[in-house]
């Protein structure tokens, strides 16, 4: 029992609900039906293969292709359907009218299609076939579906979109489930990846929530190998996968094949038809094909059955993996955070892709009632508040990664400087630093920043304090010279922080909080909490009212400065203005408090504190716990009226994650350090494995003012990432769900003019 609950809090952990969204998923074998009726609008069947076509351009032969992949699949006794969900110069033009002659099926049509067509014609319905050939939306005018829509109405949403494809897309593996047959799906588009859709959107874009594995029809006139790679980055860069490109030239297409092939990946296979594409008659016949094109079809029908055997290789080869990524997890991987032995291999969580604020997550089905699919599930722990991108700004940043990534790759940092990181620091001076900082220091990641910050501020410490020797470690007399065993002073040097708190996992920063099940020596030998934490008083809501609740310990002196007017151990307040408000009674009893166990902590001890580190208005891996403000502004403040550097930990909390752009606006301190990373990256992982890296840009900072040669005289600011995500979400609504994982750089502050003996921390 007790494993069992351990590994559902696991699970709820990772912060995976059921997103209520539109957007789909993939499923495996026809055995069992793929979805409930009552998910099947949030998830994508793999029962069956779907490929959607694409086109490099107009006029490459879209819609021949899918005619040939149509008929190829009625030779393999497979089902057939074909979803033509925007189709424009209707019902004159029709992709799905054309693809129906080629195979042999009766097409039908979508409501919104529909009004444009004779409710009494033969091809509106689709009765009397097991194959499905469907157009979805349709408008008259022969113009790019956004142009149409606007100049006819009848507008249609990207989201409306999705819903109508995935509906087809289940009623297909569900076709297949009754028959007891496999089957095939095609999702043809319009235009090219960067034609617009319905809405607006570019195709790629709109499509992207279903990510649906792409047959690109390449361009084999000239000028088509341009259009051919563009059309395949354009792809790629969206996240797409691209297993093959189609070039419809016949023997002279060698040339663009080799050019092609040459500049994609090596997964991809491009394939030629060997015949070119037949000219189309000007009067379109709409009971027959045209002879050339039936000519041109039964000619390249065993290219189209070859294709058709390779796309469905490629699809049982991507079932393996995701069939065997589970085991390979367990088997290959330590995860951090995690207690492996109460996590089953079922339990793992295989994620496909993302798409904004939801992962599109394989559930490899039962025997009962379902079969494999993709499922989207919402990421509501934000992938550990670094998501921060809608699904519709996604593009956007990536393709300001891409951009920075093409520019710069890595690039070494001391005494350099570039545009982008120039662009970055002076908006965070001018945003979370105004009024107070005054330089940026670029680092890694979060841990590493308060490593740095904690670096800055003992250096601080010491430096104001010349007359002063501190050892290395009060155990350790072995580690003092000769000048430092005739000093009567050799203190230690510790910080001064919260209960609960977290900072990072690399061993400096553990080392800057309390002892947790988490933080102690079991968890690492080395691990030695250097610091006096004290339990603050937390922030809740009971019945609309906020309530501060203050540790018994405390409670002598809050009730000697705030008297009567106070409950016993707690404050209520009814807006959120009260406990953010000005409390300088309870403020002072606080201050009395922290410098009564300062005393304390220092006296008779070889240990000075020397920094405050805390988590401002929220501590995150602590339990989500808020402070009251009025404690931190007390502790700030004491901290600085002595001199004592005070560092904020803004990786969780800063960067609008709490509606603000810091934590540090929202109490009202000016620190001396700030850490921020997270959201201000906006999203971009850096990925590294032992044999490569992937998306990786980074850019490390340095900035150093020299003042009598030894000295530094600065402010410090510690960030990370390209500024372009910061202008992002200076552009938008704050969402608290918005937030993703880029490369994860973070970033730490500096206050008053300094003095180190140090030329960087």
């Amino acid at each position: 029992m007790l494993k069992r609950l351990l590994r559902e809090s696991s699970q709820c952990s990772l912060g995976f609900v059921r997103q209520l969204a539109q957007v789909p998923g993939p499923a495996r074998a026809c055995s069992v039906r793929t979805c409930t009726t009552s998910s099947s609008s949030t998830c994508l069947p793999l029962t069956t293969p779907v490929y959607m076509i694409w086109g490099a351009n107009t006029d490459v032969g879209k819609t021949l292709v899918s005619a040939g992949l149509a008929a190829a699949t009625k030779r393999s006794n497979r089902l057939l359907t074909f979803i033509k969900p925007v189709q424009t110069g209707f019902p004159e033009d029709s992709d799905a009218r054309l693809v129906a002659l080629a195979s042999g099926a009766t097409p039908s049509l979508g409501a919104h299609a529909a009004r444009l067509a004779s409710l009494h014609s033969a091809d509106t319905s689709g009765a009397g076939s097991s194959d499905t050939v469907r157009t979805l939306f349709a408008w008259t005018d022969p113009v790019s579906p956004h142009a149409a829509a606007q100049t006819e109405g009848h507008a249609v949403t990207d989201a409306q979109l999705h819903t109508a494809v995935l509906a087809g897309l289940n009623a297909a593996a569900d076709l297949c489930h009754q028959h007891n047959l496999p089957g095939i799906t095609f999702v043809e588009t319009a235009g090219g990846p960067a034609s617009p859709a319905p809405s607006g959107s570019l195709q790629c874009d709109c499509w992207r929530p279903l990510r649906l594995p792409a047959i690109l029809v390449g361009d084999a006139r000239l000028g088509g190998i341009s259009t051919s790679v563009t059309a395949y980055e354009t792809l790629r860069a969206r996240g797409y996968d691209v297993p093959v490109i189609v070039l419809a030239a016949g023997s002279h297409a060698g040339p663009n094949r080799d050019a092609i092939q040459a500049n994609v990946r090596a997964e991809t296979d491009v394939v030629v038809l060997p015949y070119p594409l037949p000219a189309l008659p000007a009067s379109k016949n709409k009971t027959a094909l045209d002879g050339a094109l039936q000519e041109w079809l039964q000619s390249c029908a065993p290219a189209f059955d070859a294709l058709l055997a390779q796309l469905v290789r490629q699809h049982q080869q991507r079932m393996t993996l995701l069939g065997e990524s589970q085991a390979a997890a367990k088997k290959n991987f330590w995860w951090p955070f995690t207690q492996h032995l109460i996590v089953l291999q079922d339990s793992v969580t295989v994620i496909d892709s993302r798409c904004g604020e939801s992962f599109a997550v394989y559930q490899p089905g039962n025997k009962r009632d379902t079969a494999a699919h993709l499922e989207m599930q919402y990421d509501a722990c934000a992938s550990w508040w670094t998501q921060g991108v809608s699904a519709e700004l996604q593009p956007k940043l990536v393709s300001s990664m891409a951009y920075a990534a093409g520019r710069y790759g890595h690039v070494i940092f001391p005494e350099n400087t570039h545009q982008p990181a120039l662009d970055l620091a002076q908006k965070l001076l001018d945003g979370v630093g105004q009024g107070w900082a005054g330089k940026v220091f670029f680092s890694d990641n979060g841990s590493t920043a308060i490593e740095v910050a904690i670096k800055m501020a003992m250096r601080k410490y010491k430096h104001d304090r010349p007359g002063i020797i501190f050892a290395r470690s009060p155990s350790d007399p072995g580690t003092r010279t000769q000048p430092q065993a005739a000093c009567d002073s050799h203190a230690e040097l510790h910080v001064i922080g919260l209960t609960n708190g977290y900072h990072g996992d690399t061993l400096g920063a553990m080392d800057a909080v309390a002892e947790t099940p988490y933080n102690n020596e079991d968890q690492t030998p080395w691990f030695q909490s250097r610091g006096l934490f004290l339990q603050p008083p937390t922030v809740g809501m009971t019945q609309g009212q906020w309530q501060i609740s203050i540790p018994s310990k405390m409670w002598d002196f809050v009730k000697r400065h705030a008297g009567s007017q106070m409950d016993d151990g707690q404050l209520t307040f009814p807006r959120r203005e009260g406990v953010f408000g000005q409390r300088q009674d309870v403020q002072d009893a606080y201050a009395a408090y922290i410098a009564s166990h300062w005393q304390q902590y220092e006296a008779g001890r070889p240990v000075r504190i020397a920094a405050c580190i805390m988590e401002p208005v929220l501590q995150g891996a602590g339990g989500m716990v808020m402070i009251d403000p009025a404690f931190q502004r007390a502790m700030a403040q004491h901290c600085q009226e002595h001199n004592i550097p005070v560092i904020l930990d803004e990786v969780f909390s800063g960067i609008w994650r709490l509606g603000h752009l810091s934590a540090a606006e929202m109490l009202g301190i000016k620190p001396d350090i700030a850490c921020y990373a997270k959201l201000l990256t906006g999203r971009a992982a850096v990925l590294v494995s032992a044999w490569r890296l992937v998306s990786y840009t980074e850019v490390l900072v340095s900035y150093t003012e020299v003042h009598n040669v030894v000295t530094l005289k600065t402010r410090f600011l510690l960030v990370a990432d390209a500024h372009n995500s910061f202008d992002l979400f200076q552009t938008l609504p704050y969402h608290v769900h918005d937030v993703c994982v880029l490369y994860s750089f973070k970033l730490a502050v500096h206050r008053s003019p300094v003095e180190c003996q140090c030329m960087c921390p």
